[in-house]
């Protein structure tokens, strides 16, 4: 018989993650005492580098790790725009700065986030997005209006696709910035459906100010960045 290293090491890990939730998992812990656990162990999105709420594994041992949690009856890592989206595009196009700023933090469940990518006057054309962003020294200025968006009340931040520069083919002149929610500018309204509830809203941005540095990949290069987003 053949042995099966890639069994061996799965079963090691199922017994590290048995042992550790044993030691750890407790039902009185707080929401947030309980993710920054799960991340400090990396077995939050164990796929994530060490450090950022994972451990590098590969998605073998990823679902191993998902399903004893499961078993054990403890609560999964946190879910939403953040981490479903937020991470996994920070490292694939993010500096290694932004990773470090922004990663841990959705891997902990410290922060919400949303997706500012739709638009009114783009209907299904998401490339035909107006909304401005403009260089102004070290920081960009934006203004326009975005659709649909989820979470947006209760955001720190969101992932905003913007046009920065209207002279080239529309698809090469977007680009995707990490824009901070809580400052003066930013307007999100609910959209009310029929049955009274508010699953989205509409954002608007007027003035509002997105550091140089929370850029996320080329400028100009947003289309692929929001390609990807989409993917994930």
């Amino acid at each position: 018989m053949i042995h099966d290293q890639n069994s061996d090491l799965l079963d090691e890990v199922r017994a590290e993650v048995r042992t550790w939730l044993k030691e750890n998992w407790q039902v009185n812990l707080l929401l947030g005492e309980w993710w920054q656990l799960l991340a400090d162990a990396g077995f939050a999105f164990p796929t994530w580098p060490a450090g950022m709420g994972g451990r590098k594994t590969r998605r073998e041992a990823a679902k191993v790790i998902t399903e004893e949690i499961g078993r054990a009856g403890a609560l999964g890592p946190p879910g939403g725009v953040g981490q479903m989206i937020g991470g996994p595009i920070l490292l694939e196009f993010g500096t290694e700065e932004q990773r470090r700023r922004w990663v841990p933090a959705l891997a902990a469940g410290a922060e919400s986030w949303c997706q500012l990518f739709s638009e009114p006057g783009a209907g299904s054309d998401l490339a035909g997005l107006q909304l401005r962003a403009e260089r102004d020294g070290d920081r960009w200025v934006v203004n326009g209006q975005k659709l649909w968006s989820r979470e947006a009340e209760t955001a720190e931040r969101g992932l905003l696709l913007a046009r920065t520069d209207s002279s080239v083919p529309k698809r090469k002149g977007i680009s995707y910035f990490v824009v901070d929610l809580d400052q003066d500018g930013v307007e999100v309204r609910p959209i009310r459906q029929m049955n009274g509830r508010a699953t989205f809203n509409e954002v608007f941005l007027t003035d509002v100010v997105v550091p140089a540095e929370n850029l996320v990949g080329a400028l100009g290069q947003g289309w692929p960045v929001a390609q990807a987003s989409l993917m994930y």
